[in-house]
């Protein structure tokens, strides 16, 4: 499956605008259909950078350089806005919905029933992973396989995820492939369900894929190395322009890729108040532990018990190296780190999705050894700062104090400021958590920890 020029996330967006990630055999030459040269859509295509005899008119939709189908009716997005990078080709499967991603087999694809069955206990037996696909007959479903001509050389297209929910379509050109081996027909099949469930070509740079670009919405995309398997894979299943000629089945760092984005959700705890390296409140006020073992735990603001996963840093970055973690109100994670720079994540589980390490400053005088807790208010995404000395400060992820200056903070009676663990905000109350070595917590204001509720025990 070839993907040369994929600039596009590729999400299943809406009736009116559709984006599929198309797959080409091999190196095959298509030729090209006239388009219109002024179709507002082809326009876009152009300004885009593809050049006109990468472009295929399939009738209601354009199909761009083996990868990319642009609908005909679509919306032409605005070149303006703000720019976020995301991560792979965009959002992965949520937790609620990863267990169960129900496919549903069209009647066109009966022949090849097993080799769709091949394909889904491929997924479903990698050692690790906590995602599963169920084959359904009838009633609802997540993803829909079926037969389409795509035309010579296109092998299969997919969709990629959006809203925590899988890429909703697979096309396979059954005619096309039907000369390939069982196990490449199965292996395009299992490929493009990995589309469908945020997968990028592992090859993307290989092939002269760029890694930023946007979709046909001007959403932008990224190509990002899956934590702690970086790198090229010649022996992976999602490398792209190969298809009845690539692996058919995952190779080792294929089932790394998966299991470290969709690991195995364990209870317990990540570790003890005395070896986190930050604590935090989310937006849906579970209390979120990051443990020094890289494991983090939703638990509550008594208790680290709950579902545990694994986290990750960015390259380079130990868990020893953080000073403290936090949450934003769109749910990404923040971390700050003892050498003086800061990263963030698409979300609380990998720390360097969305910005990479960049420097921040502190109040004069202050220095990163100063910091026992980091936490951020939701309501306009402040970030306040306690210092061992007794005072905290008010600003943003690379200034923290850039509203607000030193001001002085009151512990519970008994307590001293080098006994705090960490600090968090409740985004429901705006109250101020923190917890202590001795395995006890209090809740109050900026200025008083111990307004609201006097100093407790953890369970």
């Amino acid at each position: 499956m070839k993907n040369r020029k994929m600039i596009v996330r590729l999400l299943m967006i809406s009736a009116i605008s559709i984006s599929i990630f198309a797959c080409k055999k091999g190196e095959s030459n298509v030729s090209q259909e006239e388009v219109k040269k002024t179709d507002a859509v082809y326009s876009y295509i152009r300004s885009l950078g593809f050049p006109a005899s990468a472009i295929k008119d399939l009738g209601k939709e354009y199909l761009v350089e083996e990868d990319i189908a642009f609908s005909k009716d679509m919306i032409i997005p605005s070149t303006s806005g703000p720019k976020t990078e995301q991560y792979y080709t965009g959002n992965l499967v949520s937790s609620a919905n990863r267990t169960n991603i129900r496919i549903y087999v069209d009647a066109s694809m009966a022949s090849l029933s097993a080799e769709v069955n091949s394909a889904v206990n491929q997924w479903n037996t990698v050692p690790s992973s906590n995602i599963h696909f169920n084959l359904v007959t009838s009633g609802s479903y997540d993803i829909l396989i079926m037969d389409e001509n795509l035309g010579n050389g296109y092998c299969g297209v997919a969709r990629f995820p959006i809203n925590g929910n899988a890429g909703g379509l697979i096309k396979i050109n059954k005619t096309y492939i039907s000369g390939n081996s069982f196990d490449q027909r199965q292996r395009t099949i299992a490929h493009e369900i990995g589309h469908c469930v945020g997968f990028r070509h592992t090859n993307w740079s290989a092939n002269g894929e760029p890694q930023n670009g946007t979709d046909d919405i001007g959403t932008p995309a990224s190509a990002i190395d899956v934590p702690n398997v970086g790198g090229t894979d010649p022996s992976s299943i999602m490398n792209g322009g190969q298809c009845g000629i690539g692996a058919a089945y995952f190779s080792v760092k294929d089932k790394q890729a998966i299991a470290s984005l969709y690991p195995v959700v364990t209870s317990g705890p990540s570790g003890t108040l005395t070896t986190m390296a930050g604590i935090d409140i989310g937006v849906d006020d579970g209390v979120y532990f990051w443990g020094l073992s890289g494991l983090v735990t939703k638990g509550n603001s008594t208790s680290i018990n709950g579902p545990t996963q694994q986290y990750f840093l960015p390259s380079g970055k130990n868990f020893s190296d953080v000073i403290d973690m936090a949450i934003s109100n769109a749910g990404r994670g923040y971390v700050w780190y003892k050498d003086g720079t800061m990263s963030v994540g698409q979300s609380i589980g990998n720390f360097g999705d969305y910005i990479l390490p960049k420097s921040y400053v502190l109040p004069a005088g202050k220095t990163p050894l100063d910091i026992v807790g980091i936490a951020i208010l939701k309501s306009n995404d402040h970030c306040f700062a306690f210092y061992s000395d007794g005072t905290f400060s008010e600003g943003n992820s690379t200034d923290l104090g850039a509203y607000v200056g030193l001001q002085n903070y009151a512990l519970p009676p008994g307590k001293n400021y080098n006994e705090i663990v960490d600090i968090g905000i409740a985004a429901s109350s705006g109250w101020f958590y923190a917890w202590y070595s001795d395995n006890k917590m209090s809740v109050g204001t900026s200025t008083d920890l111990n307004y609201w509720i006097p100093l407790k025990s953890m369970d």
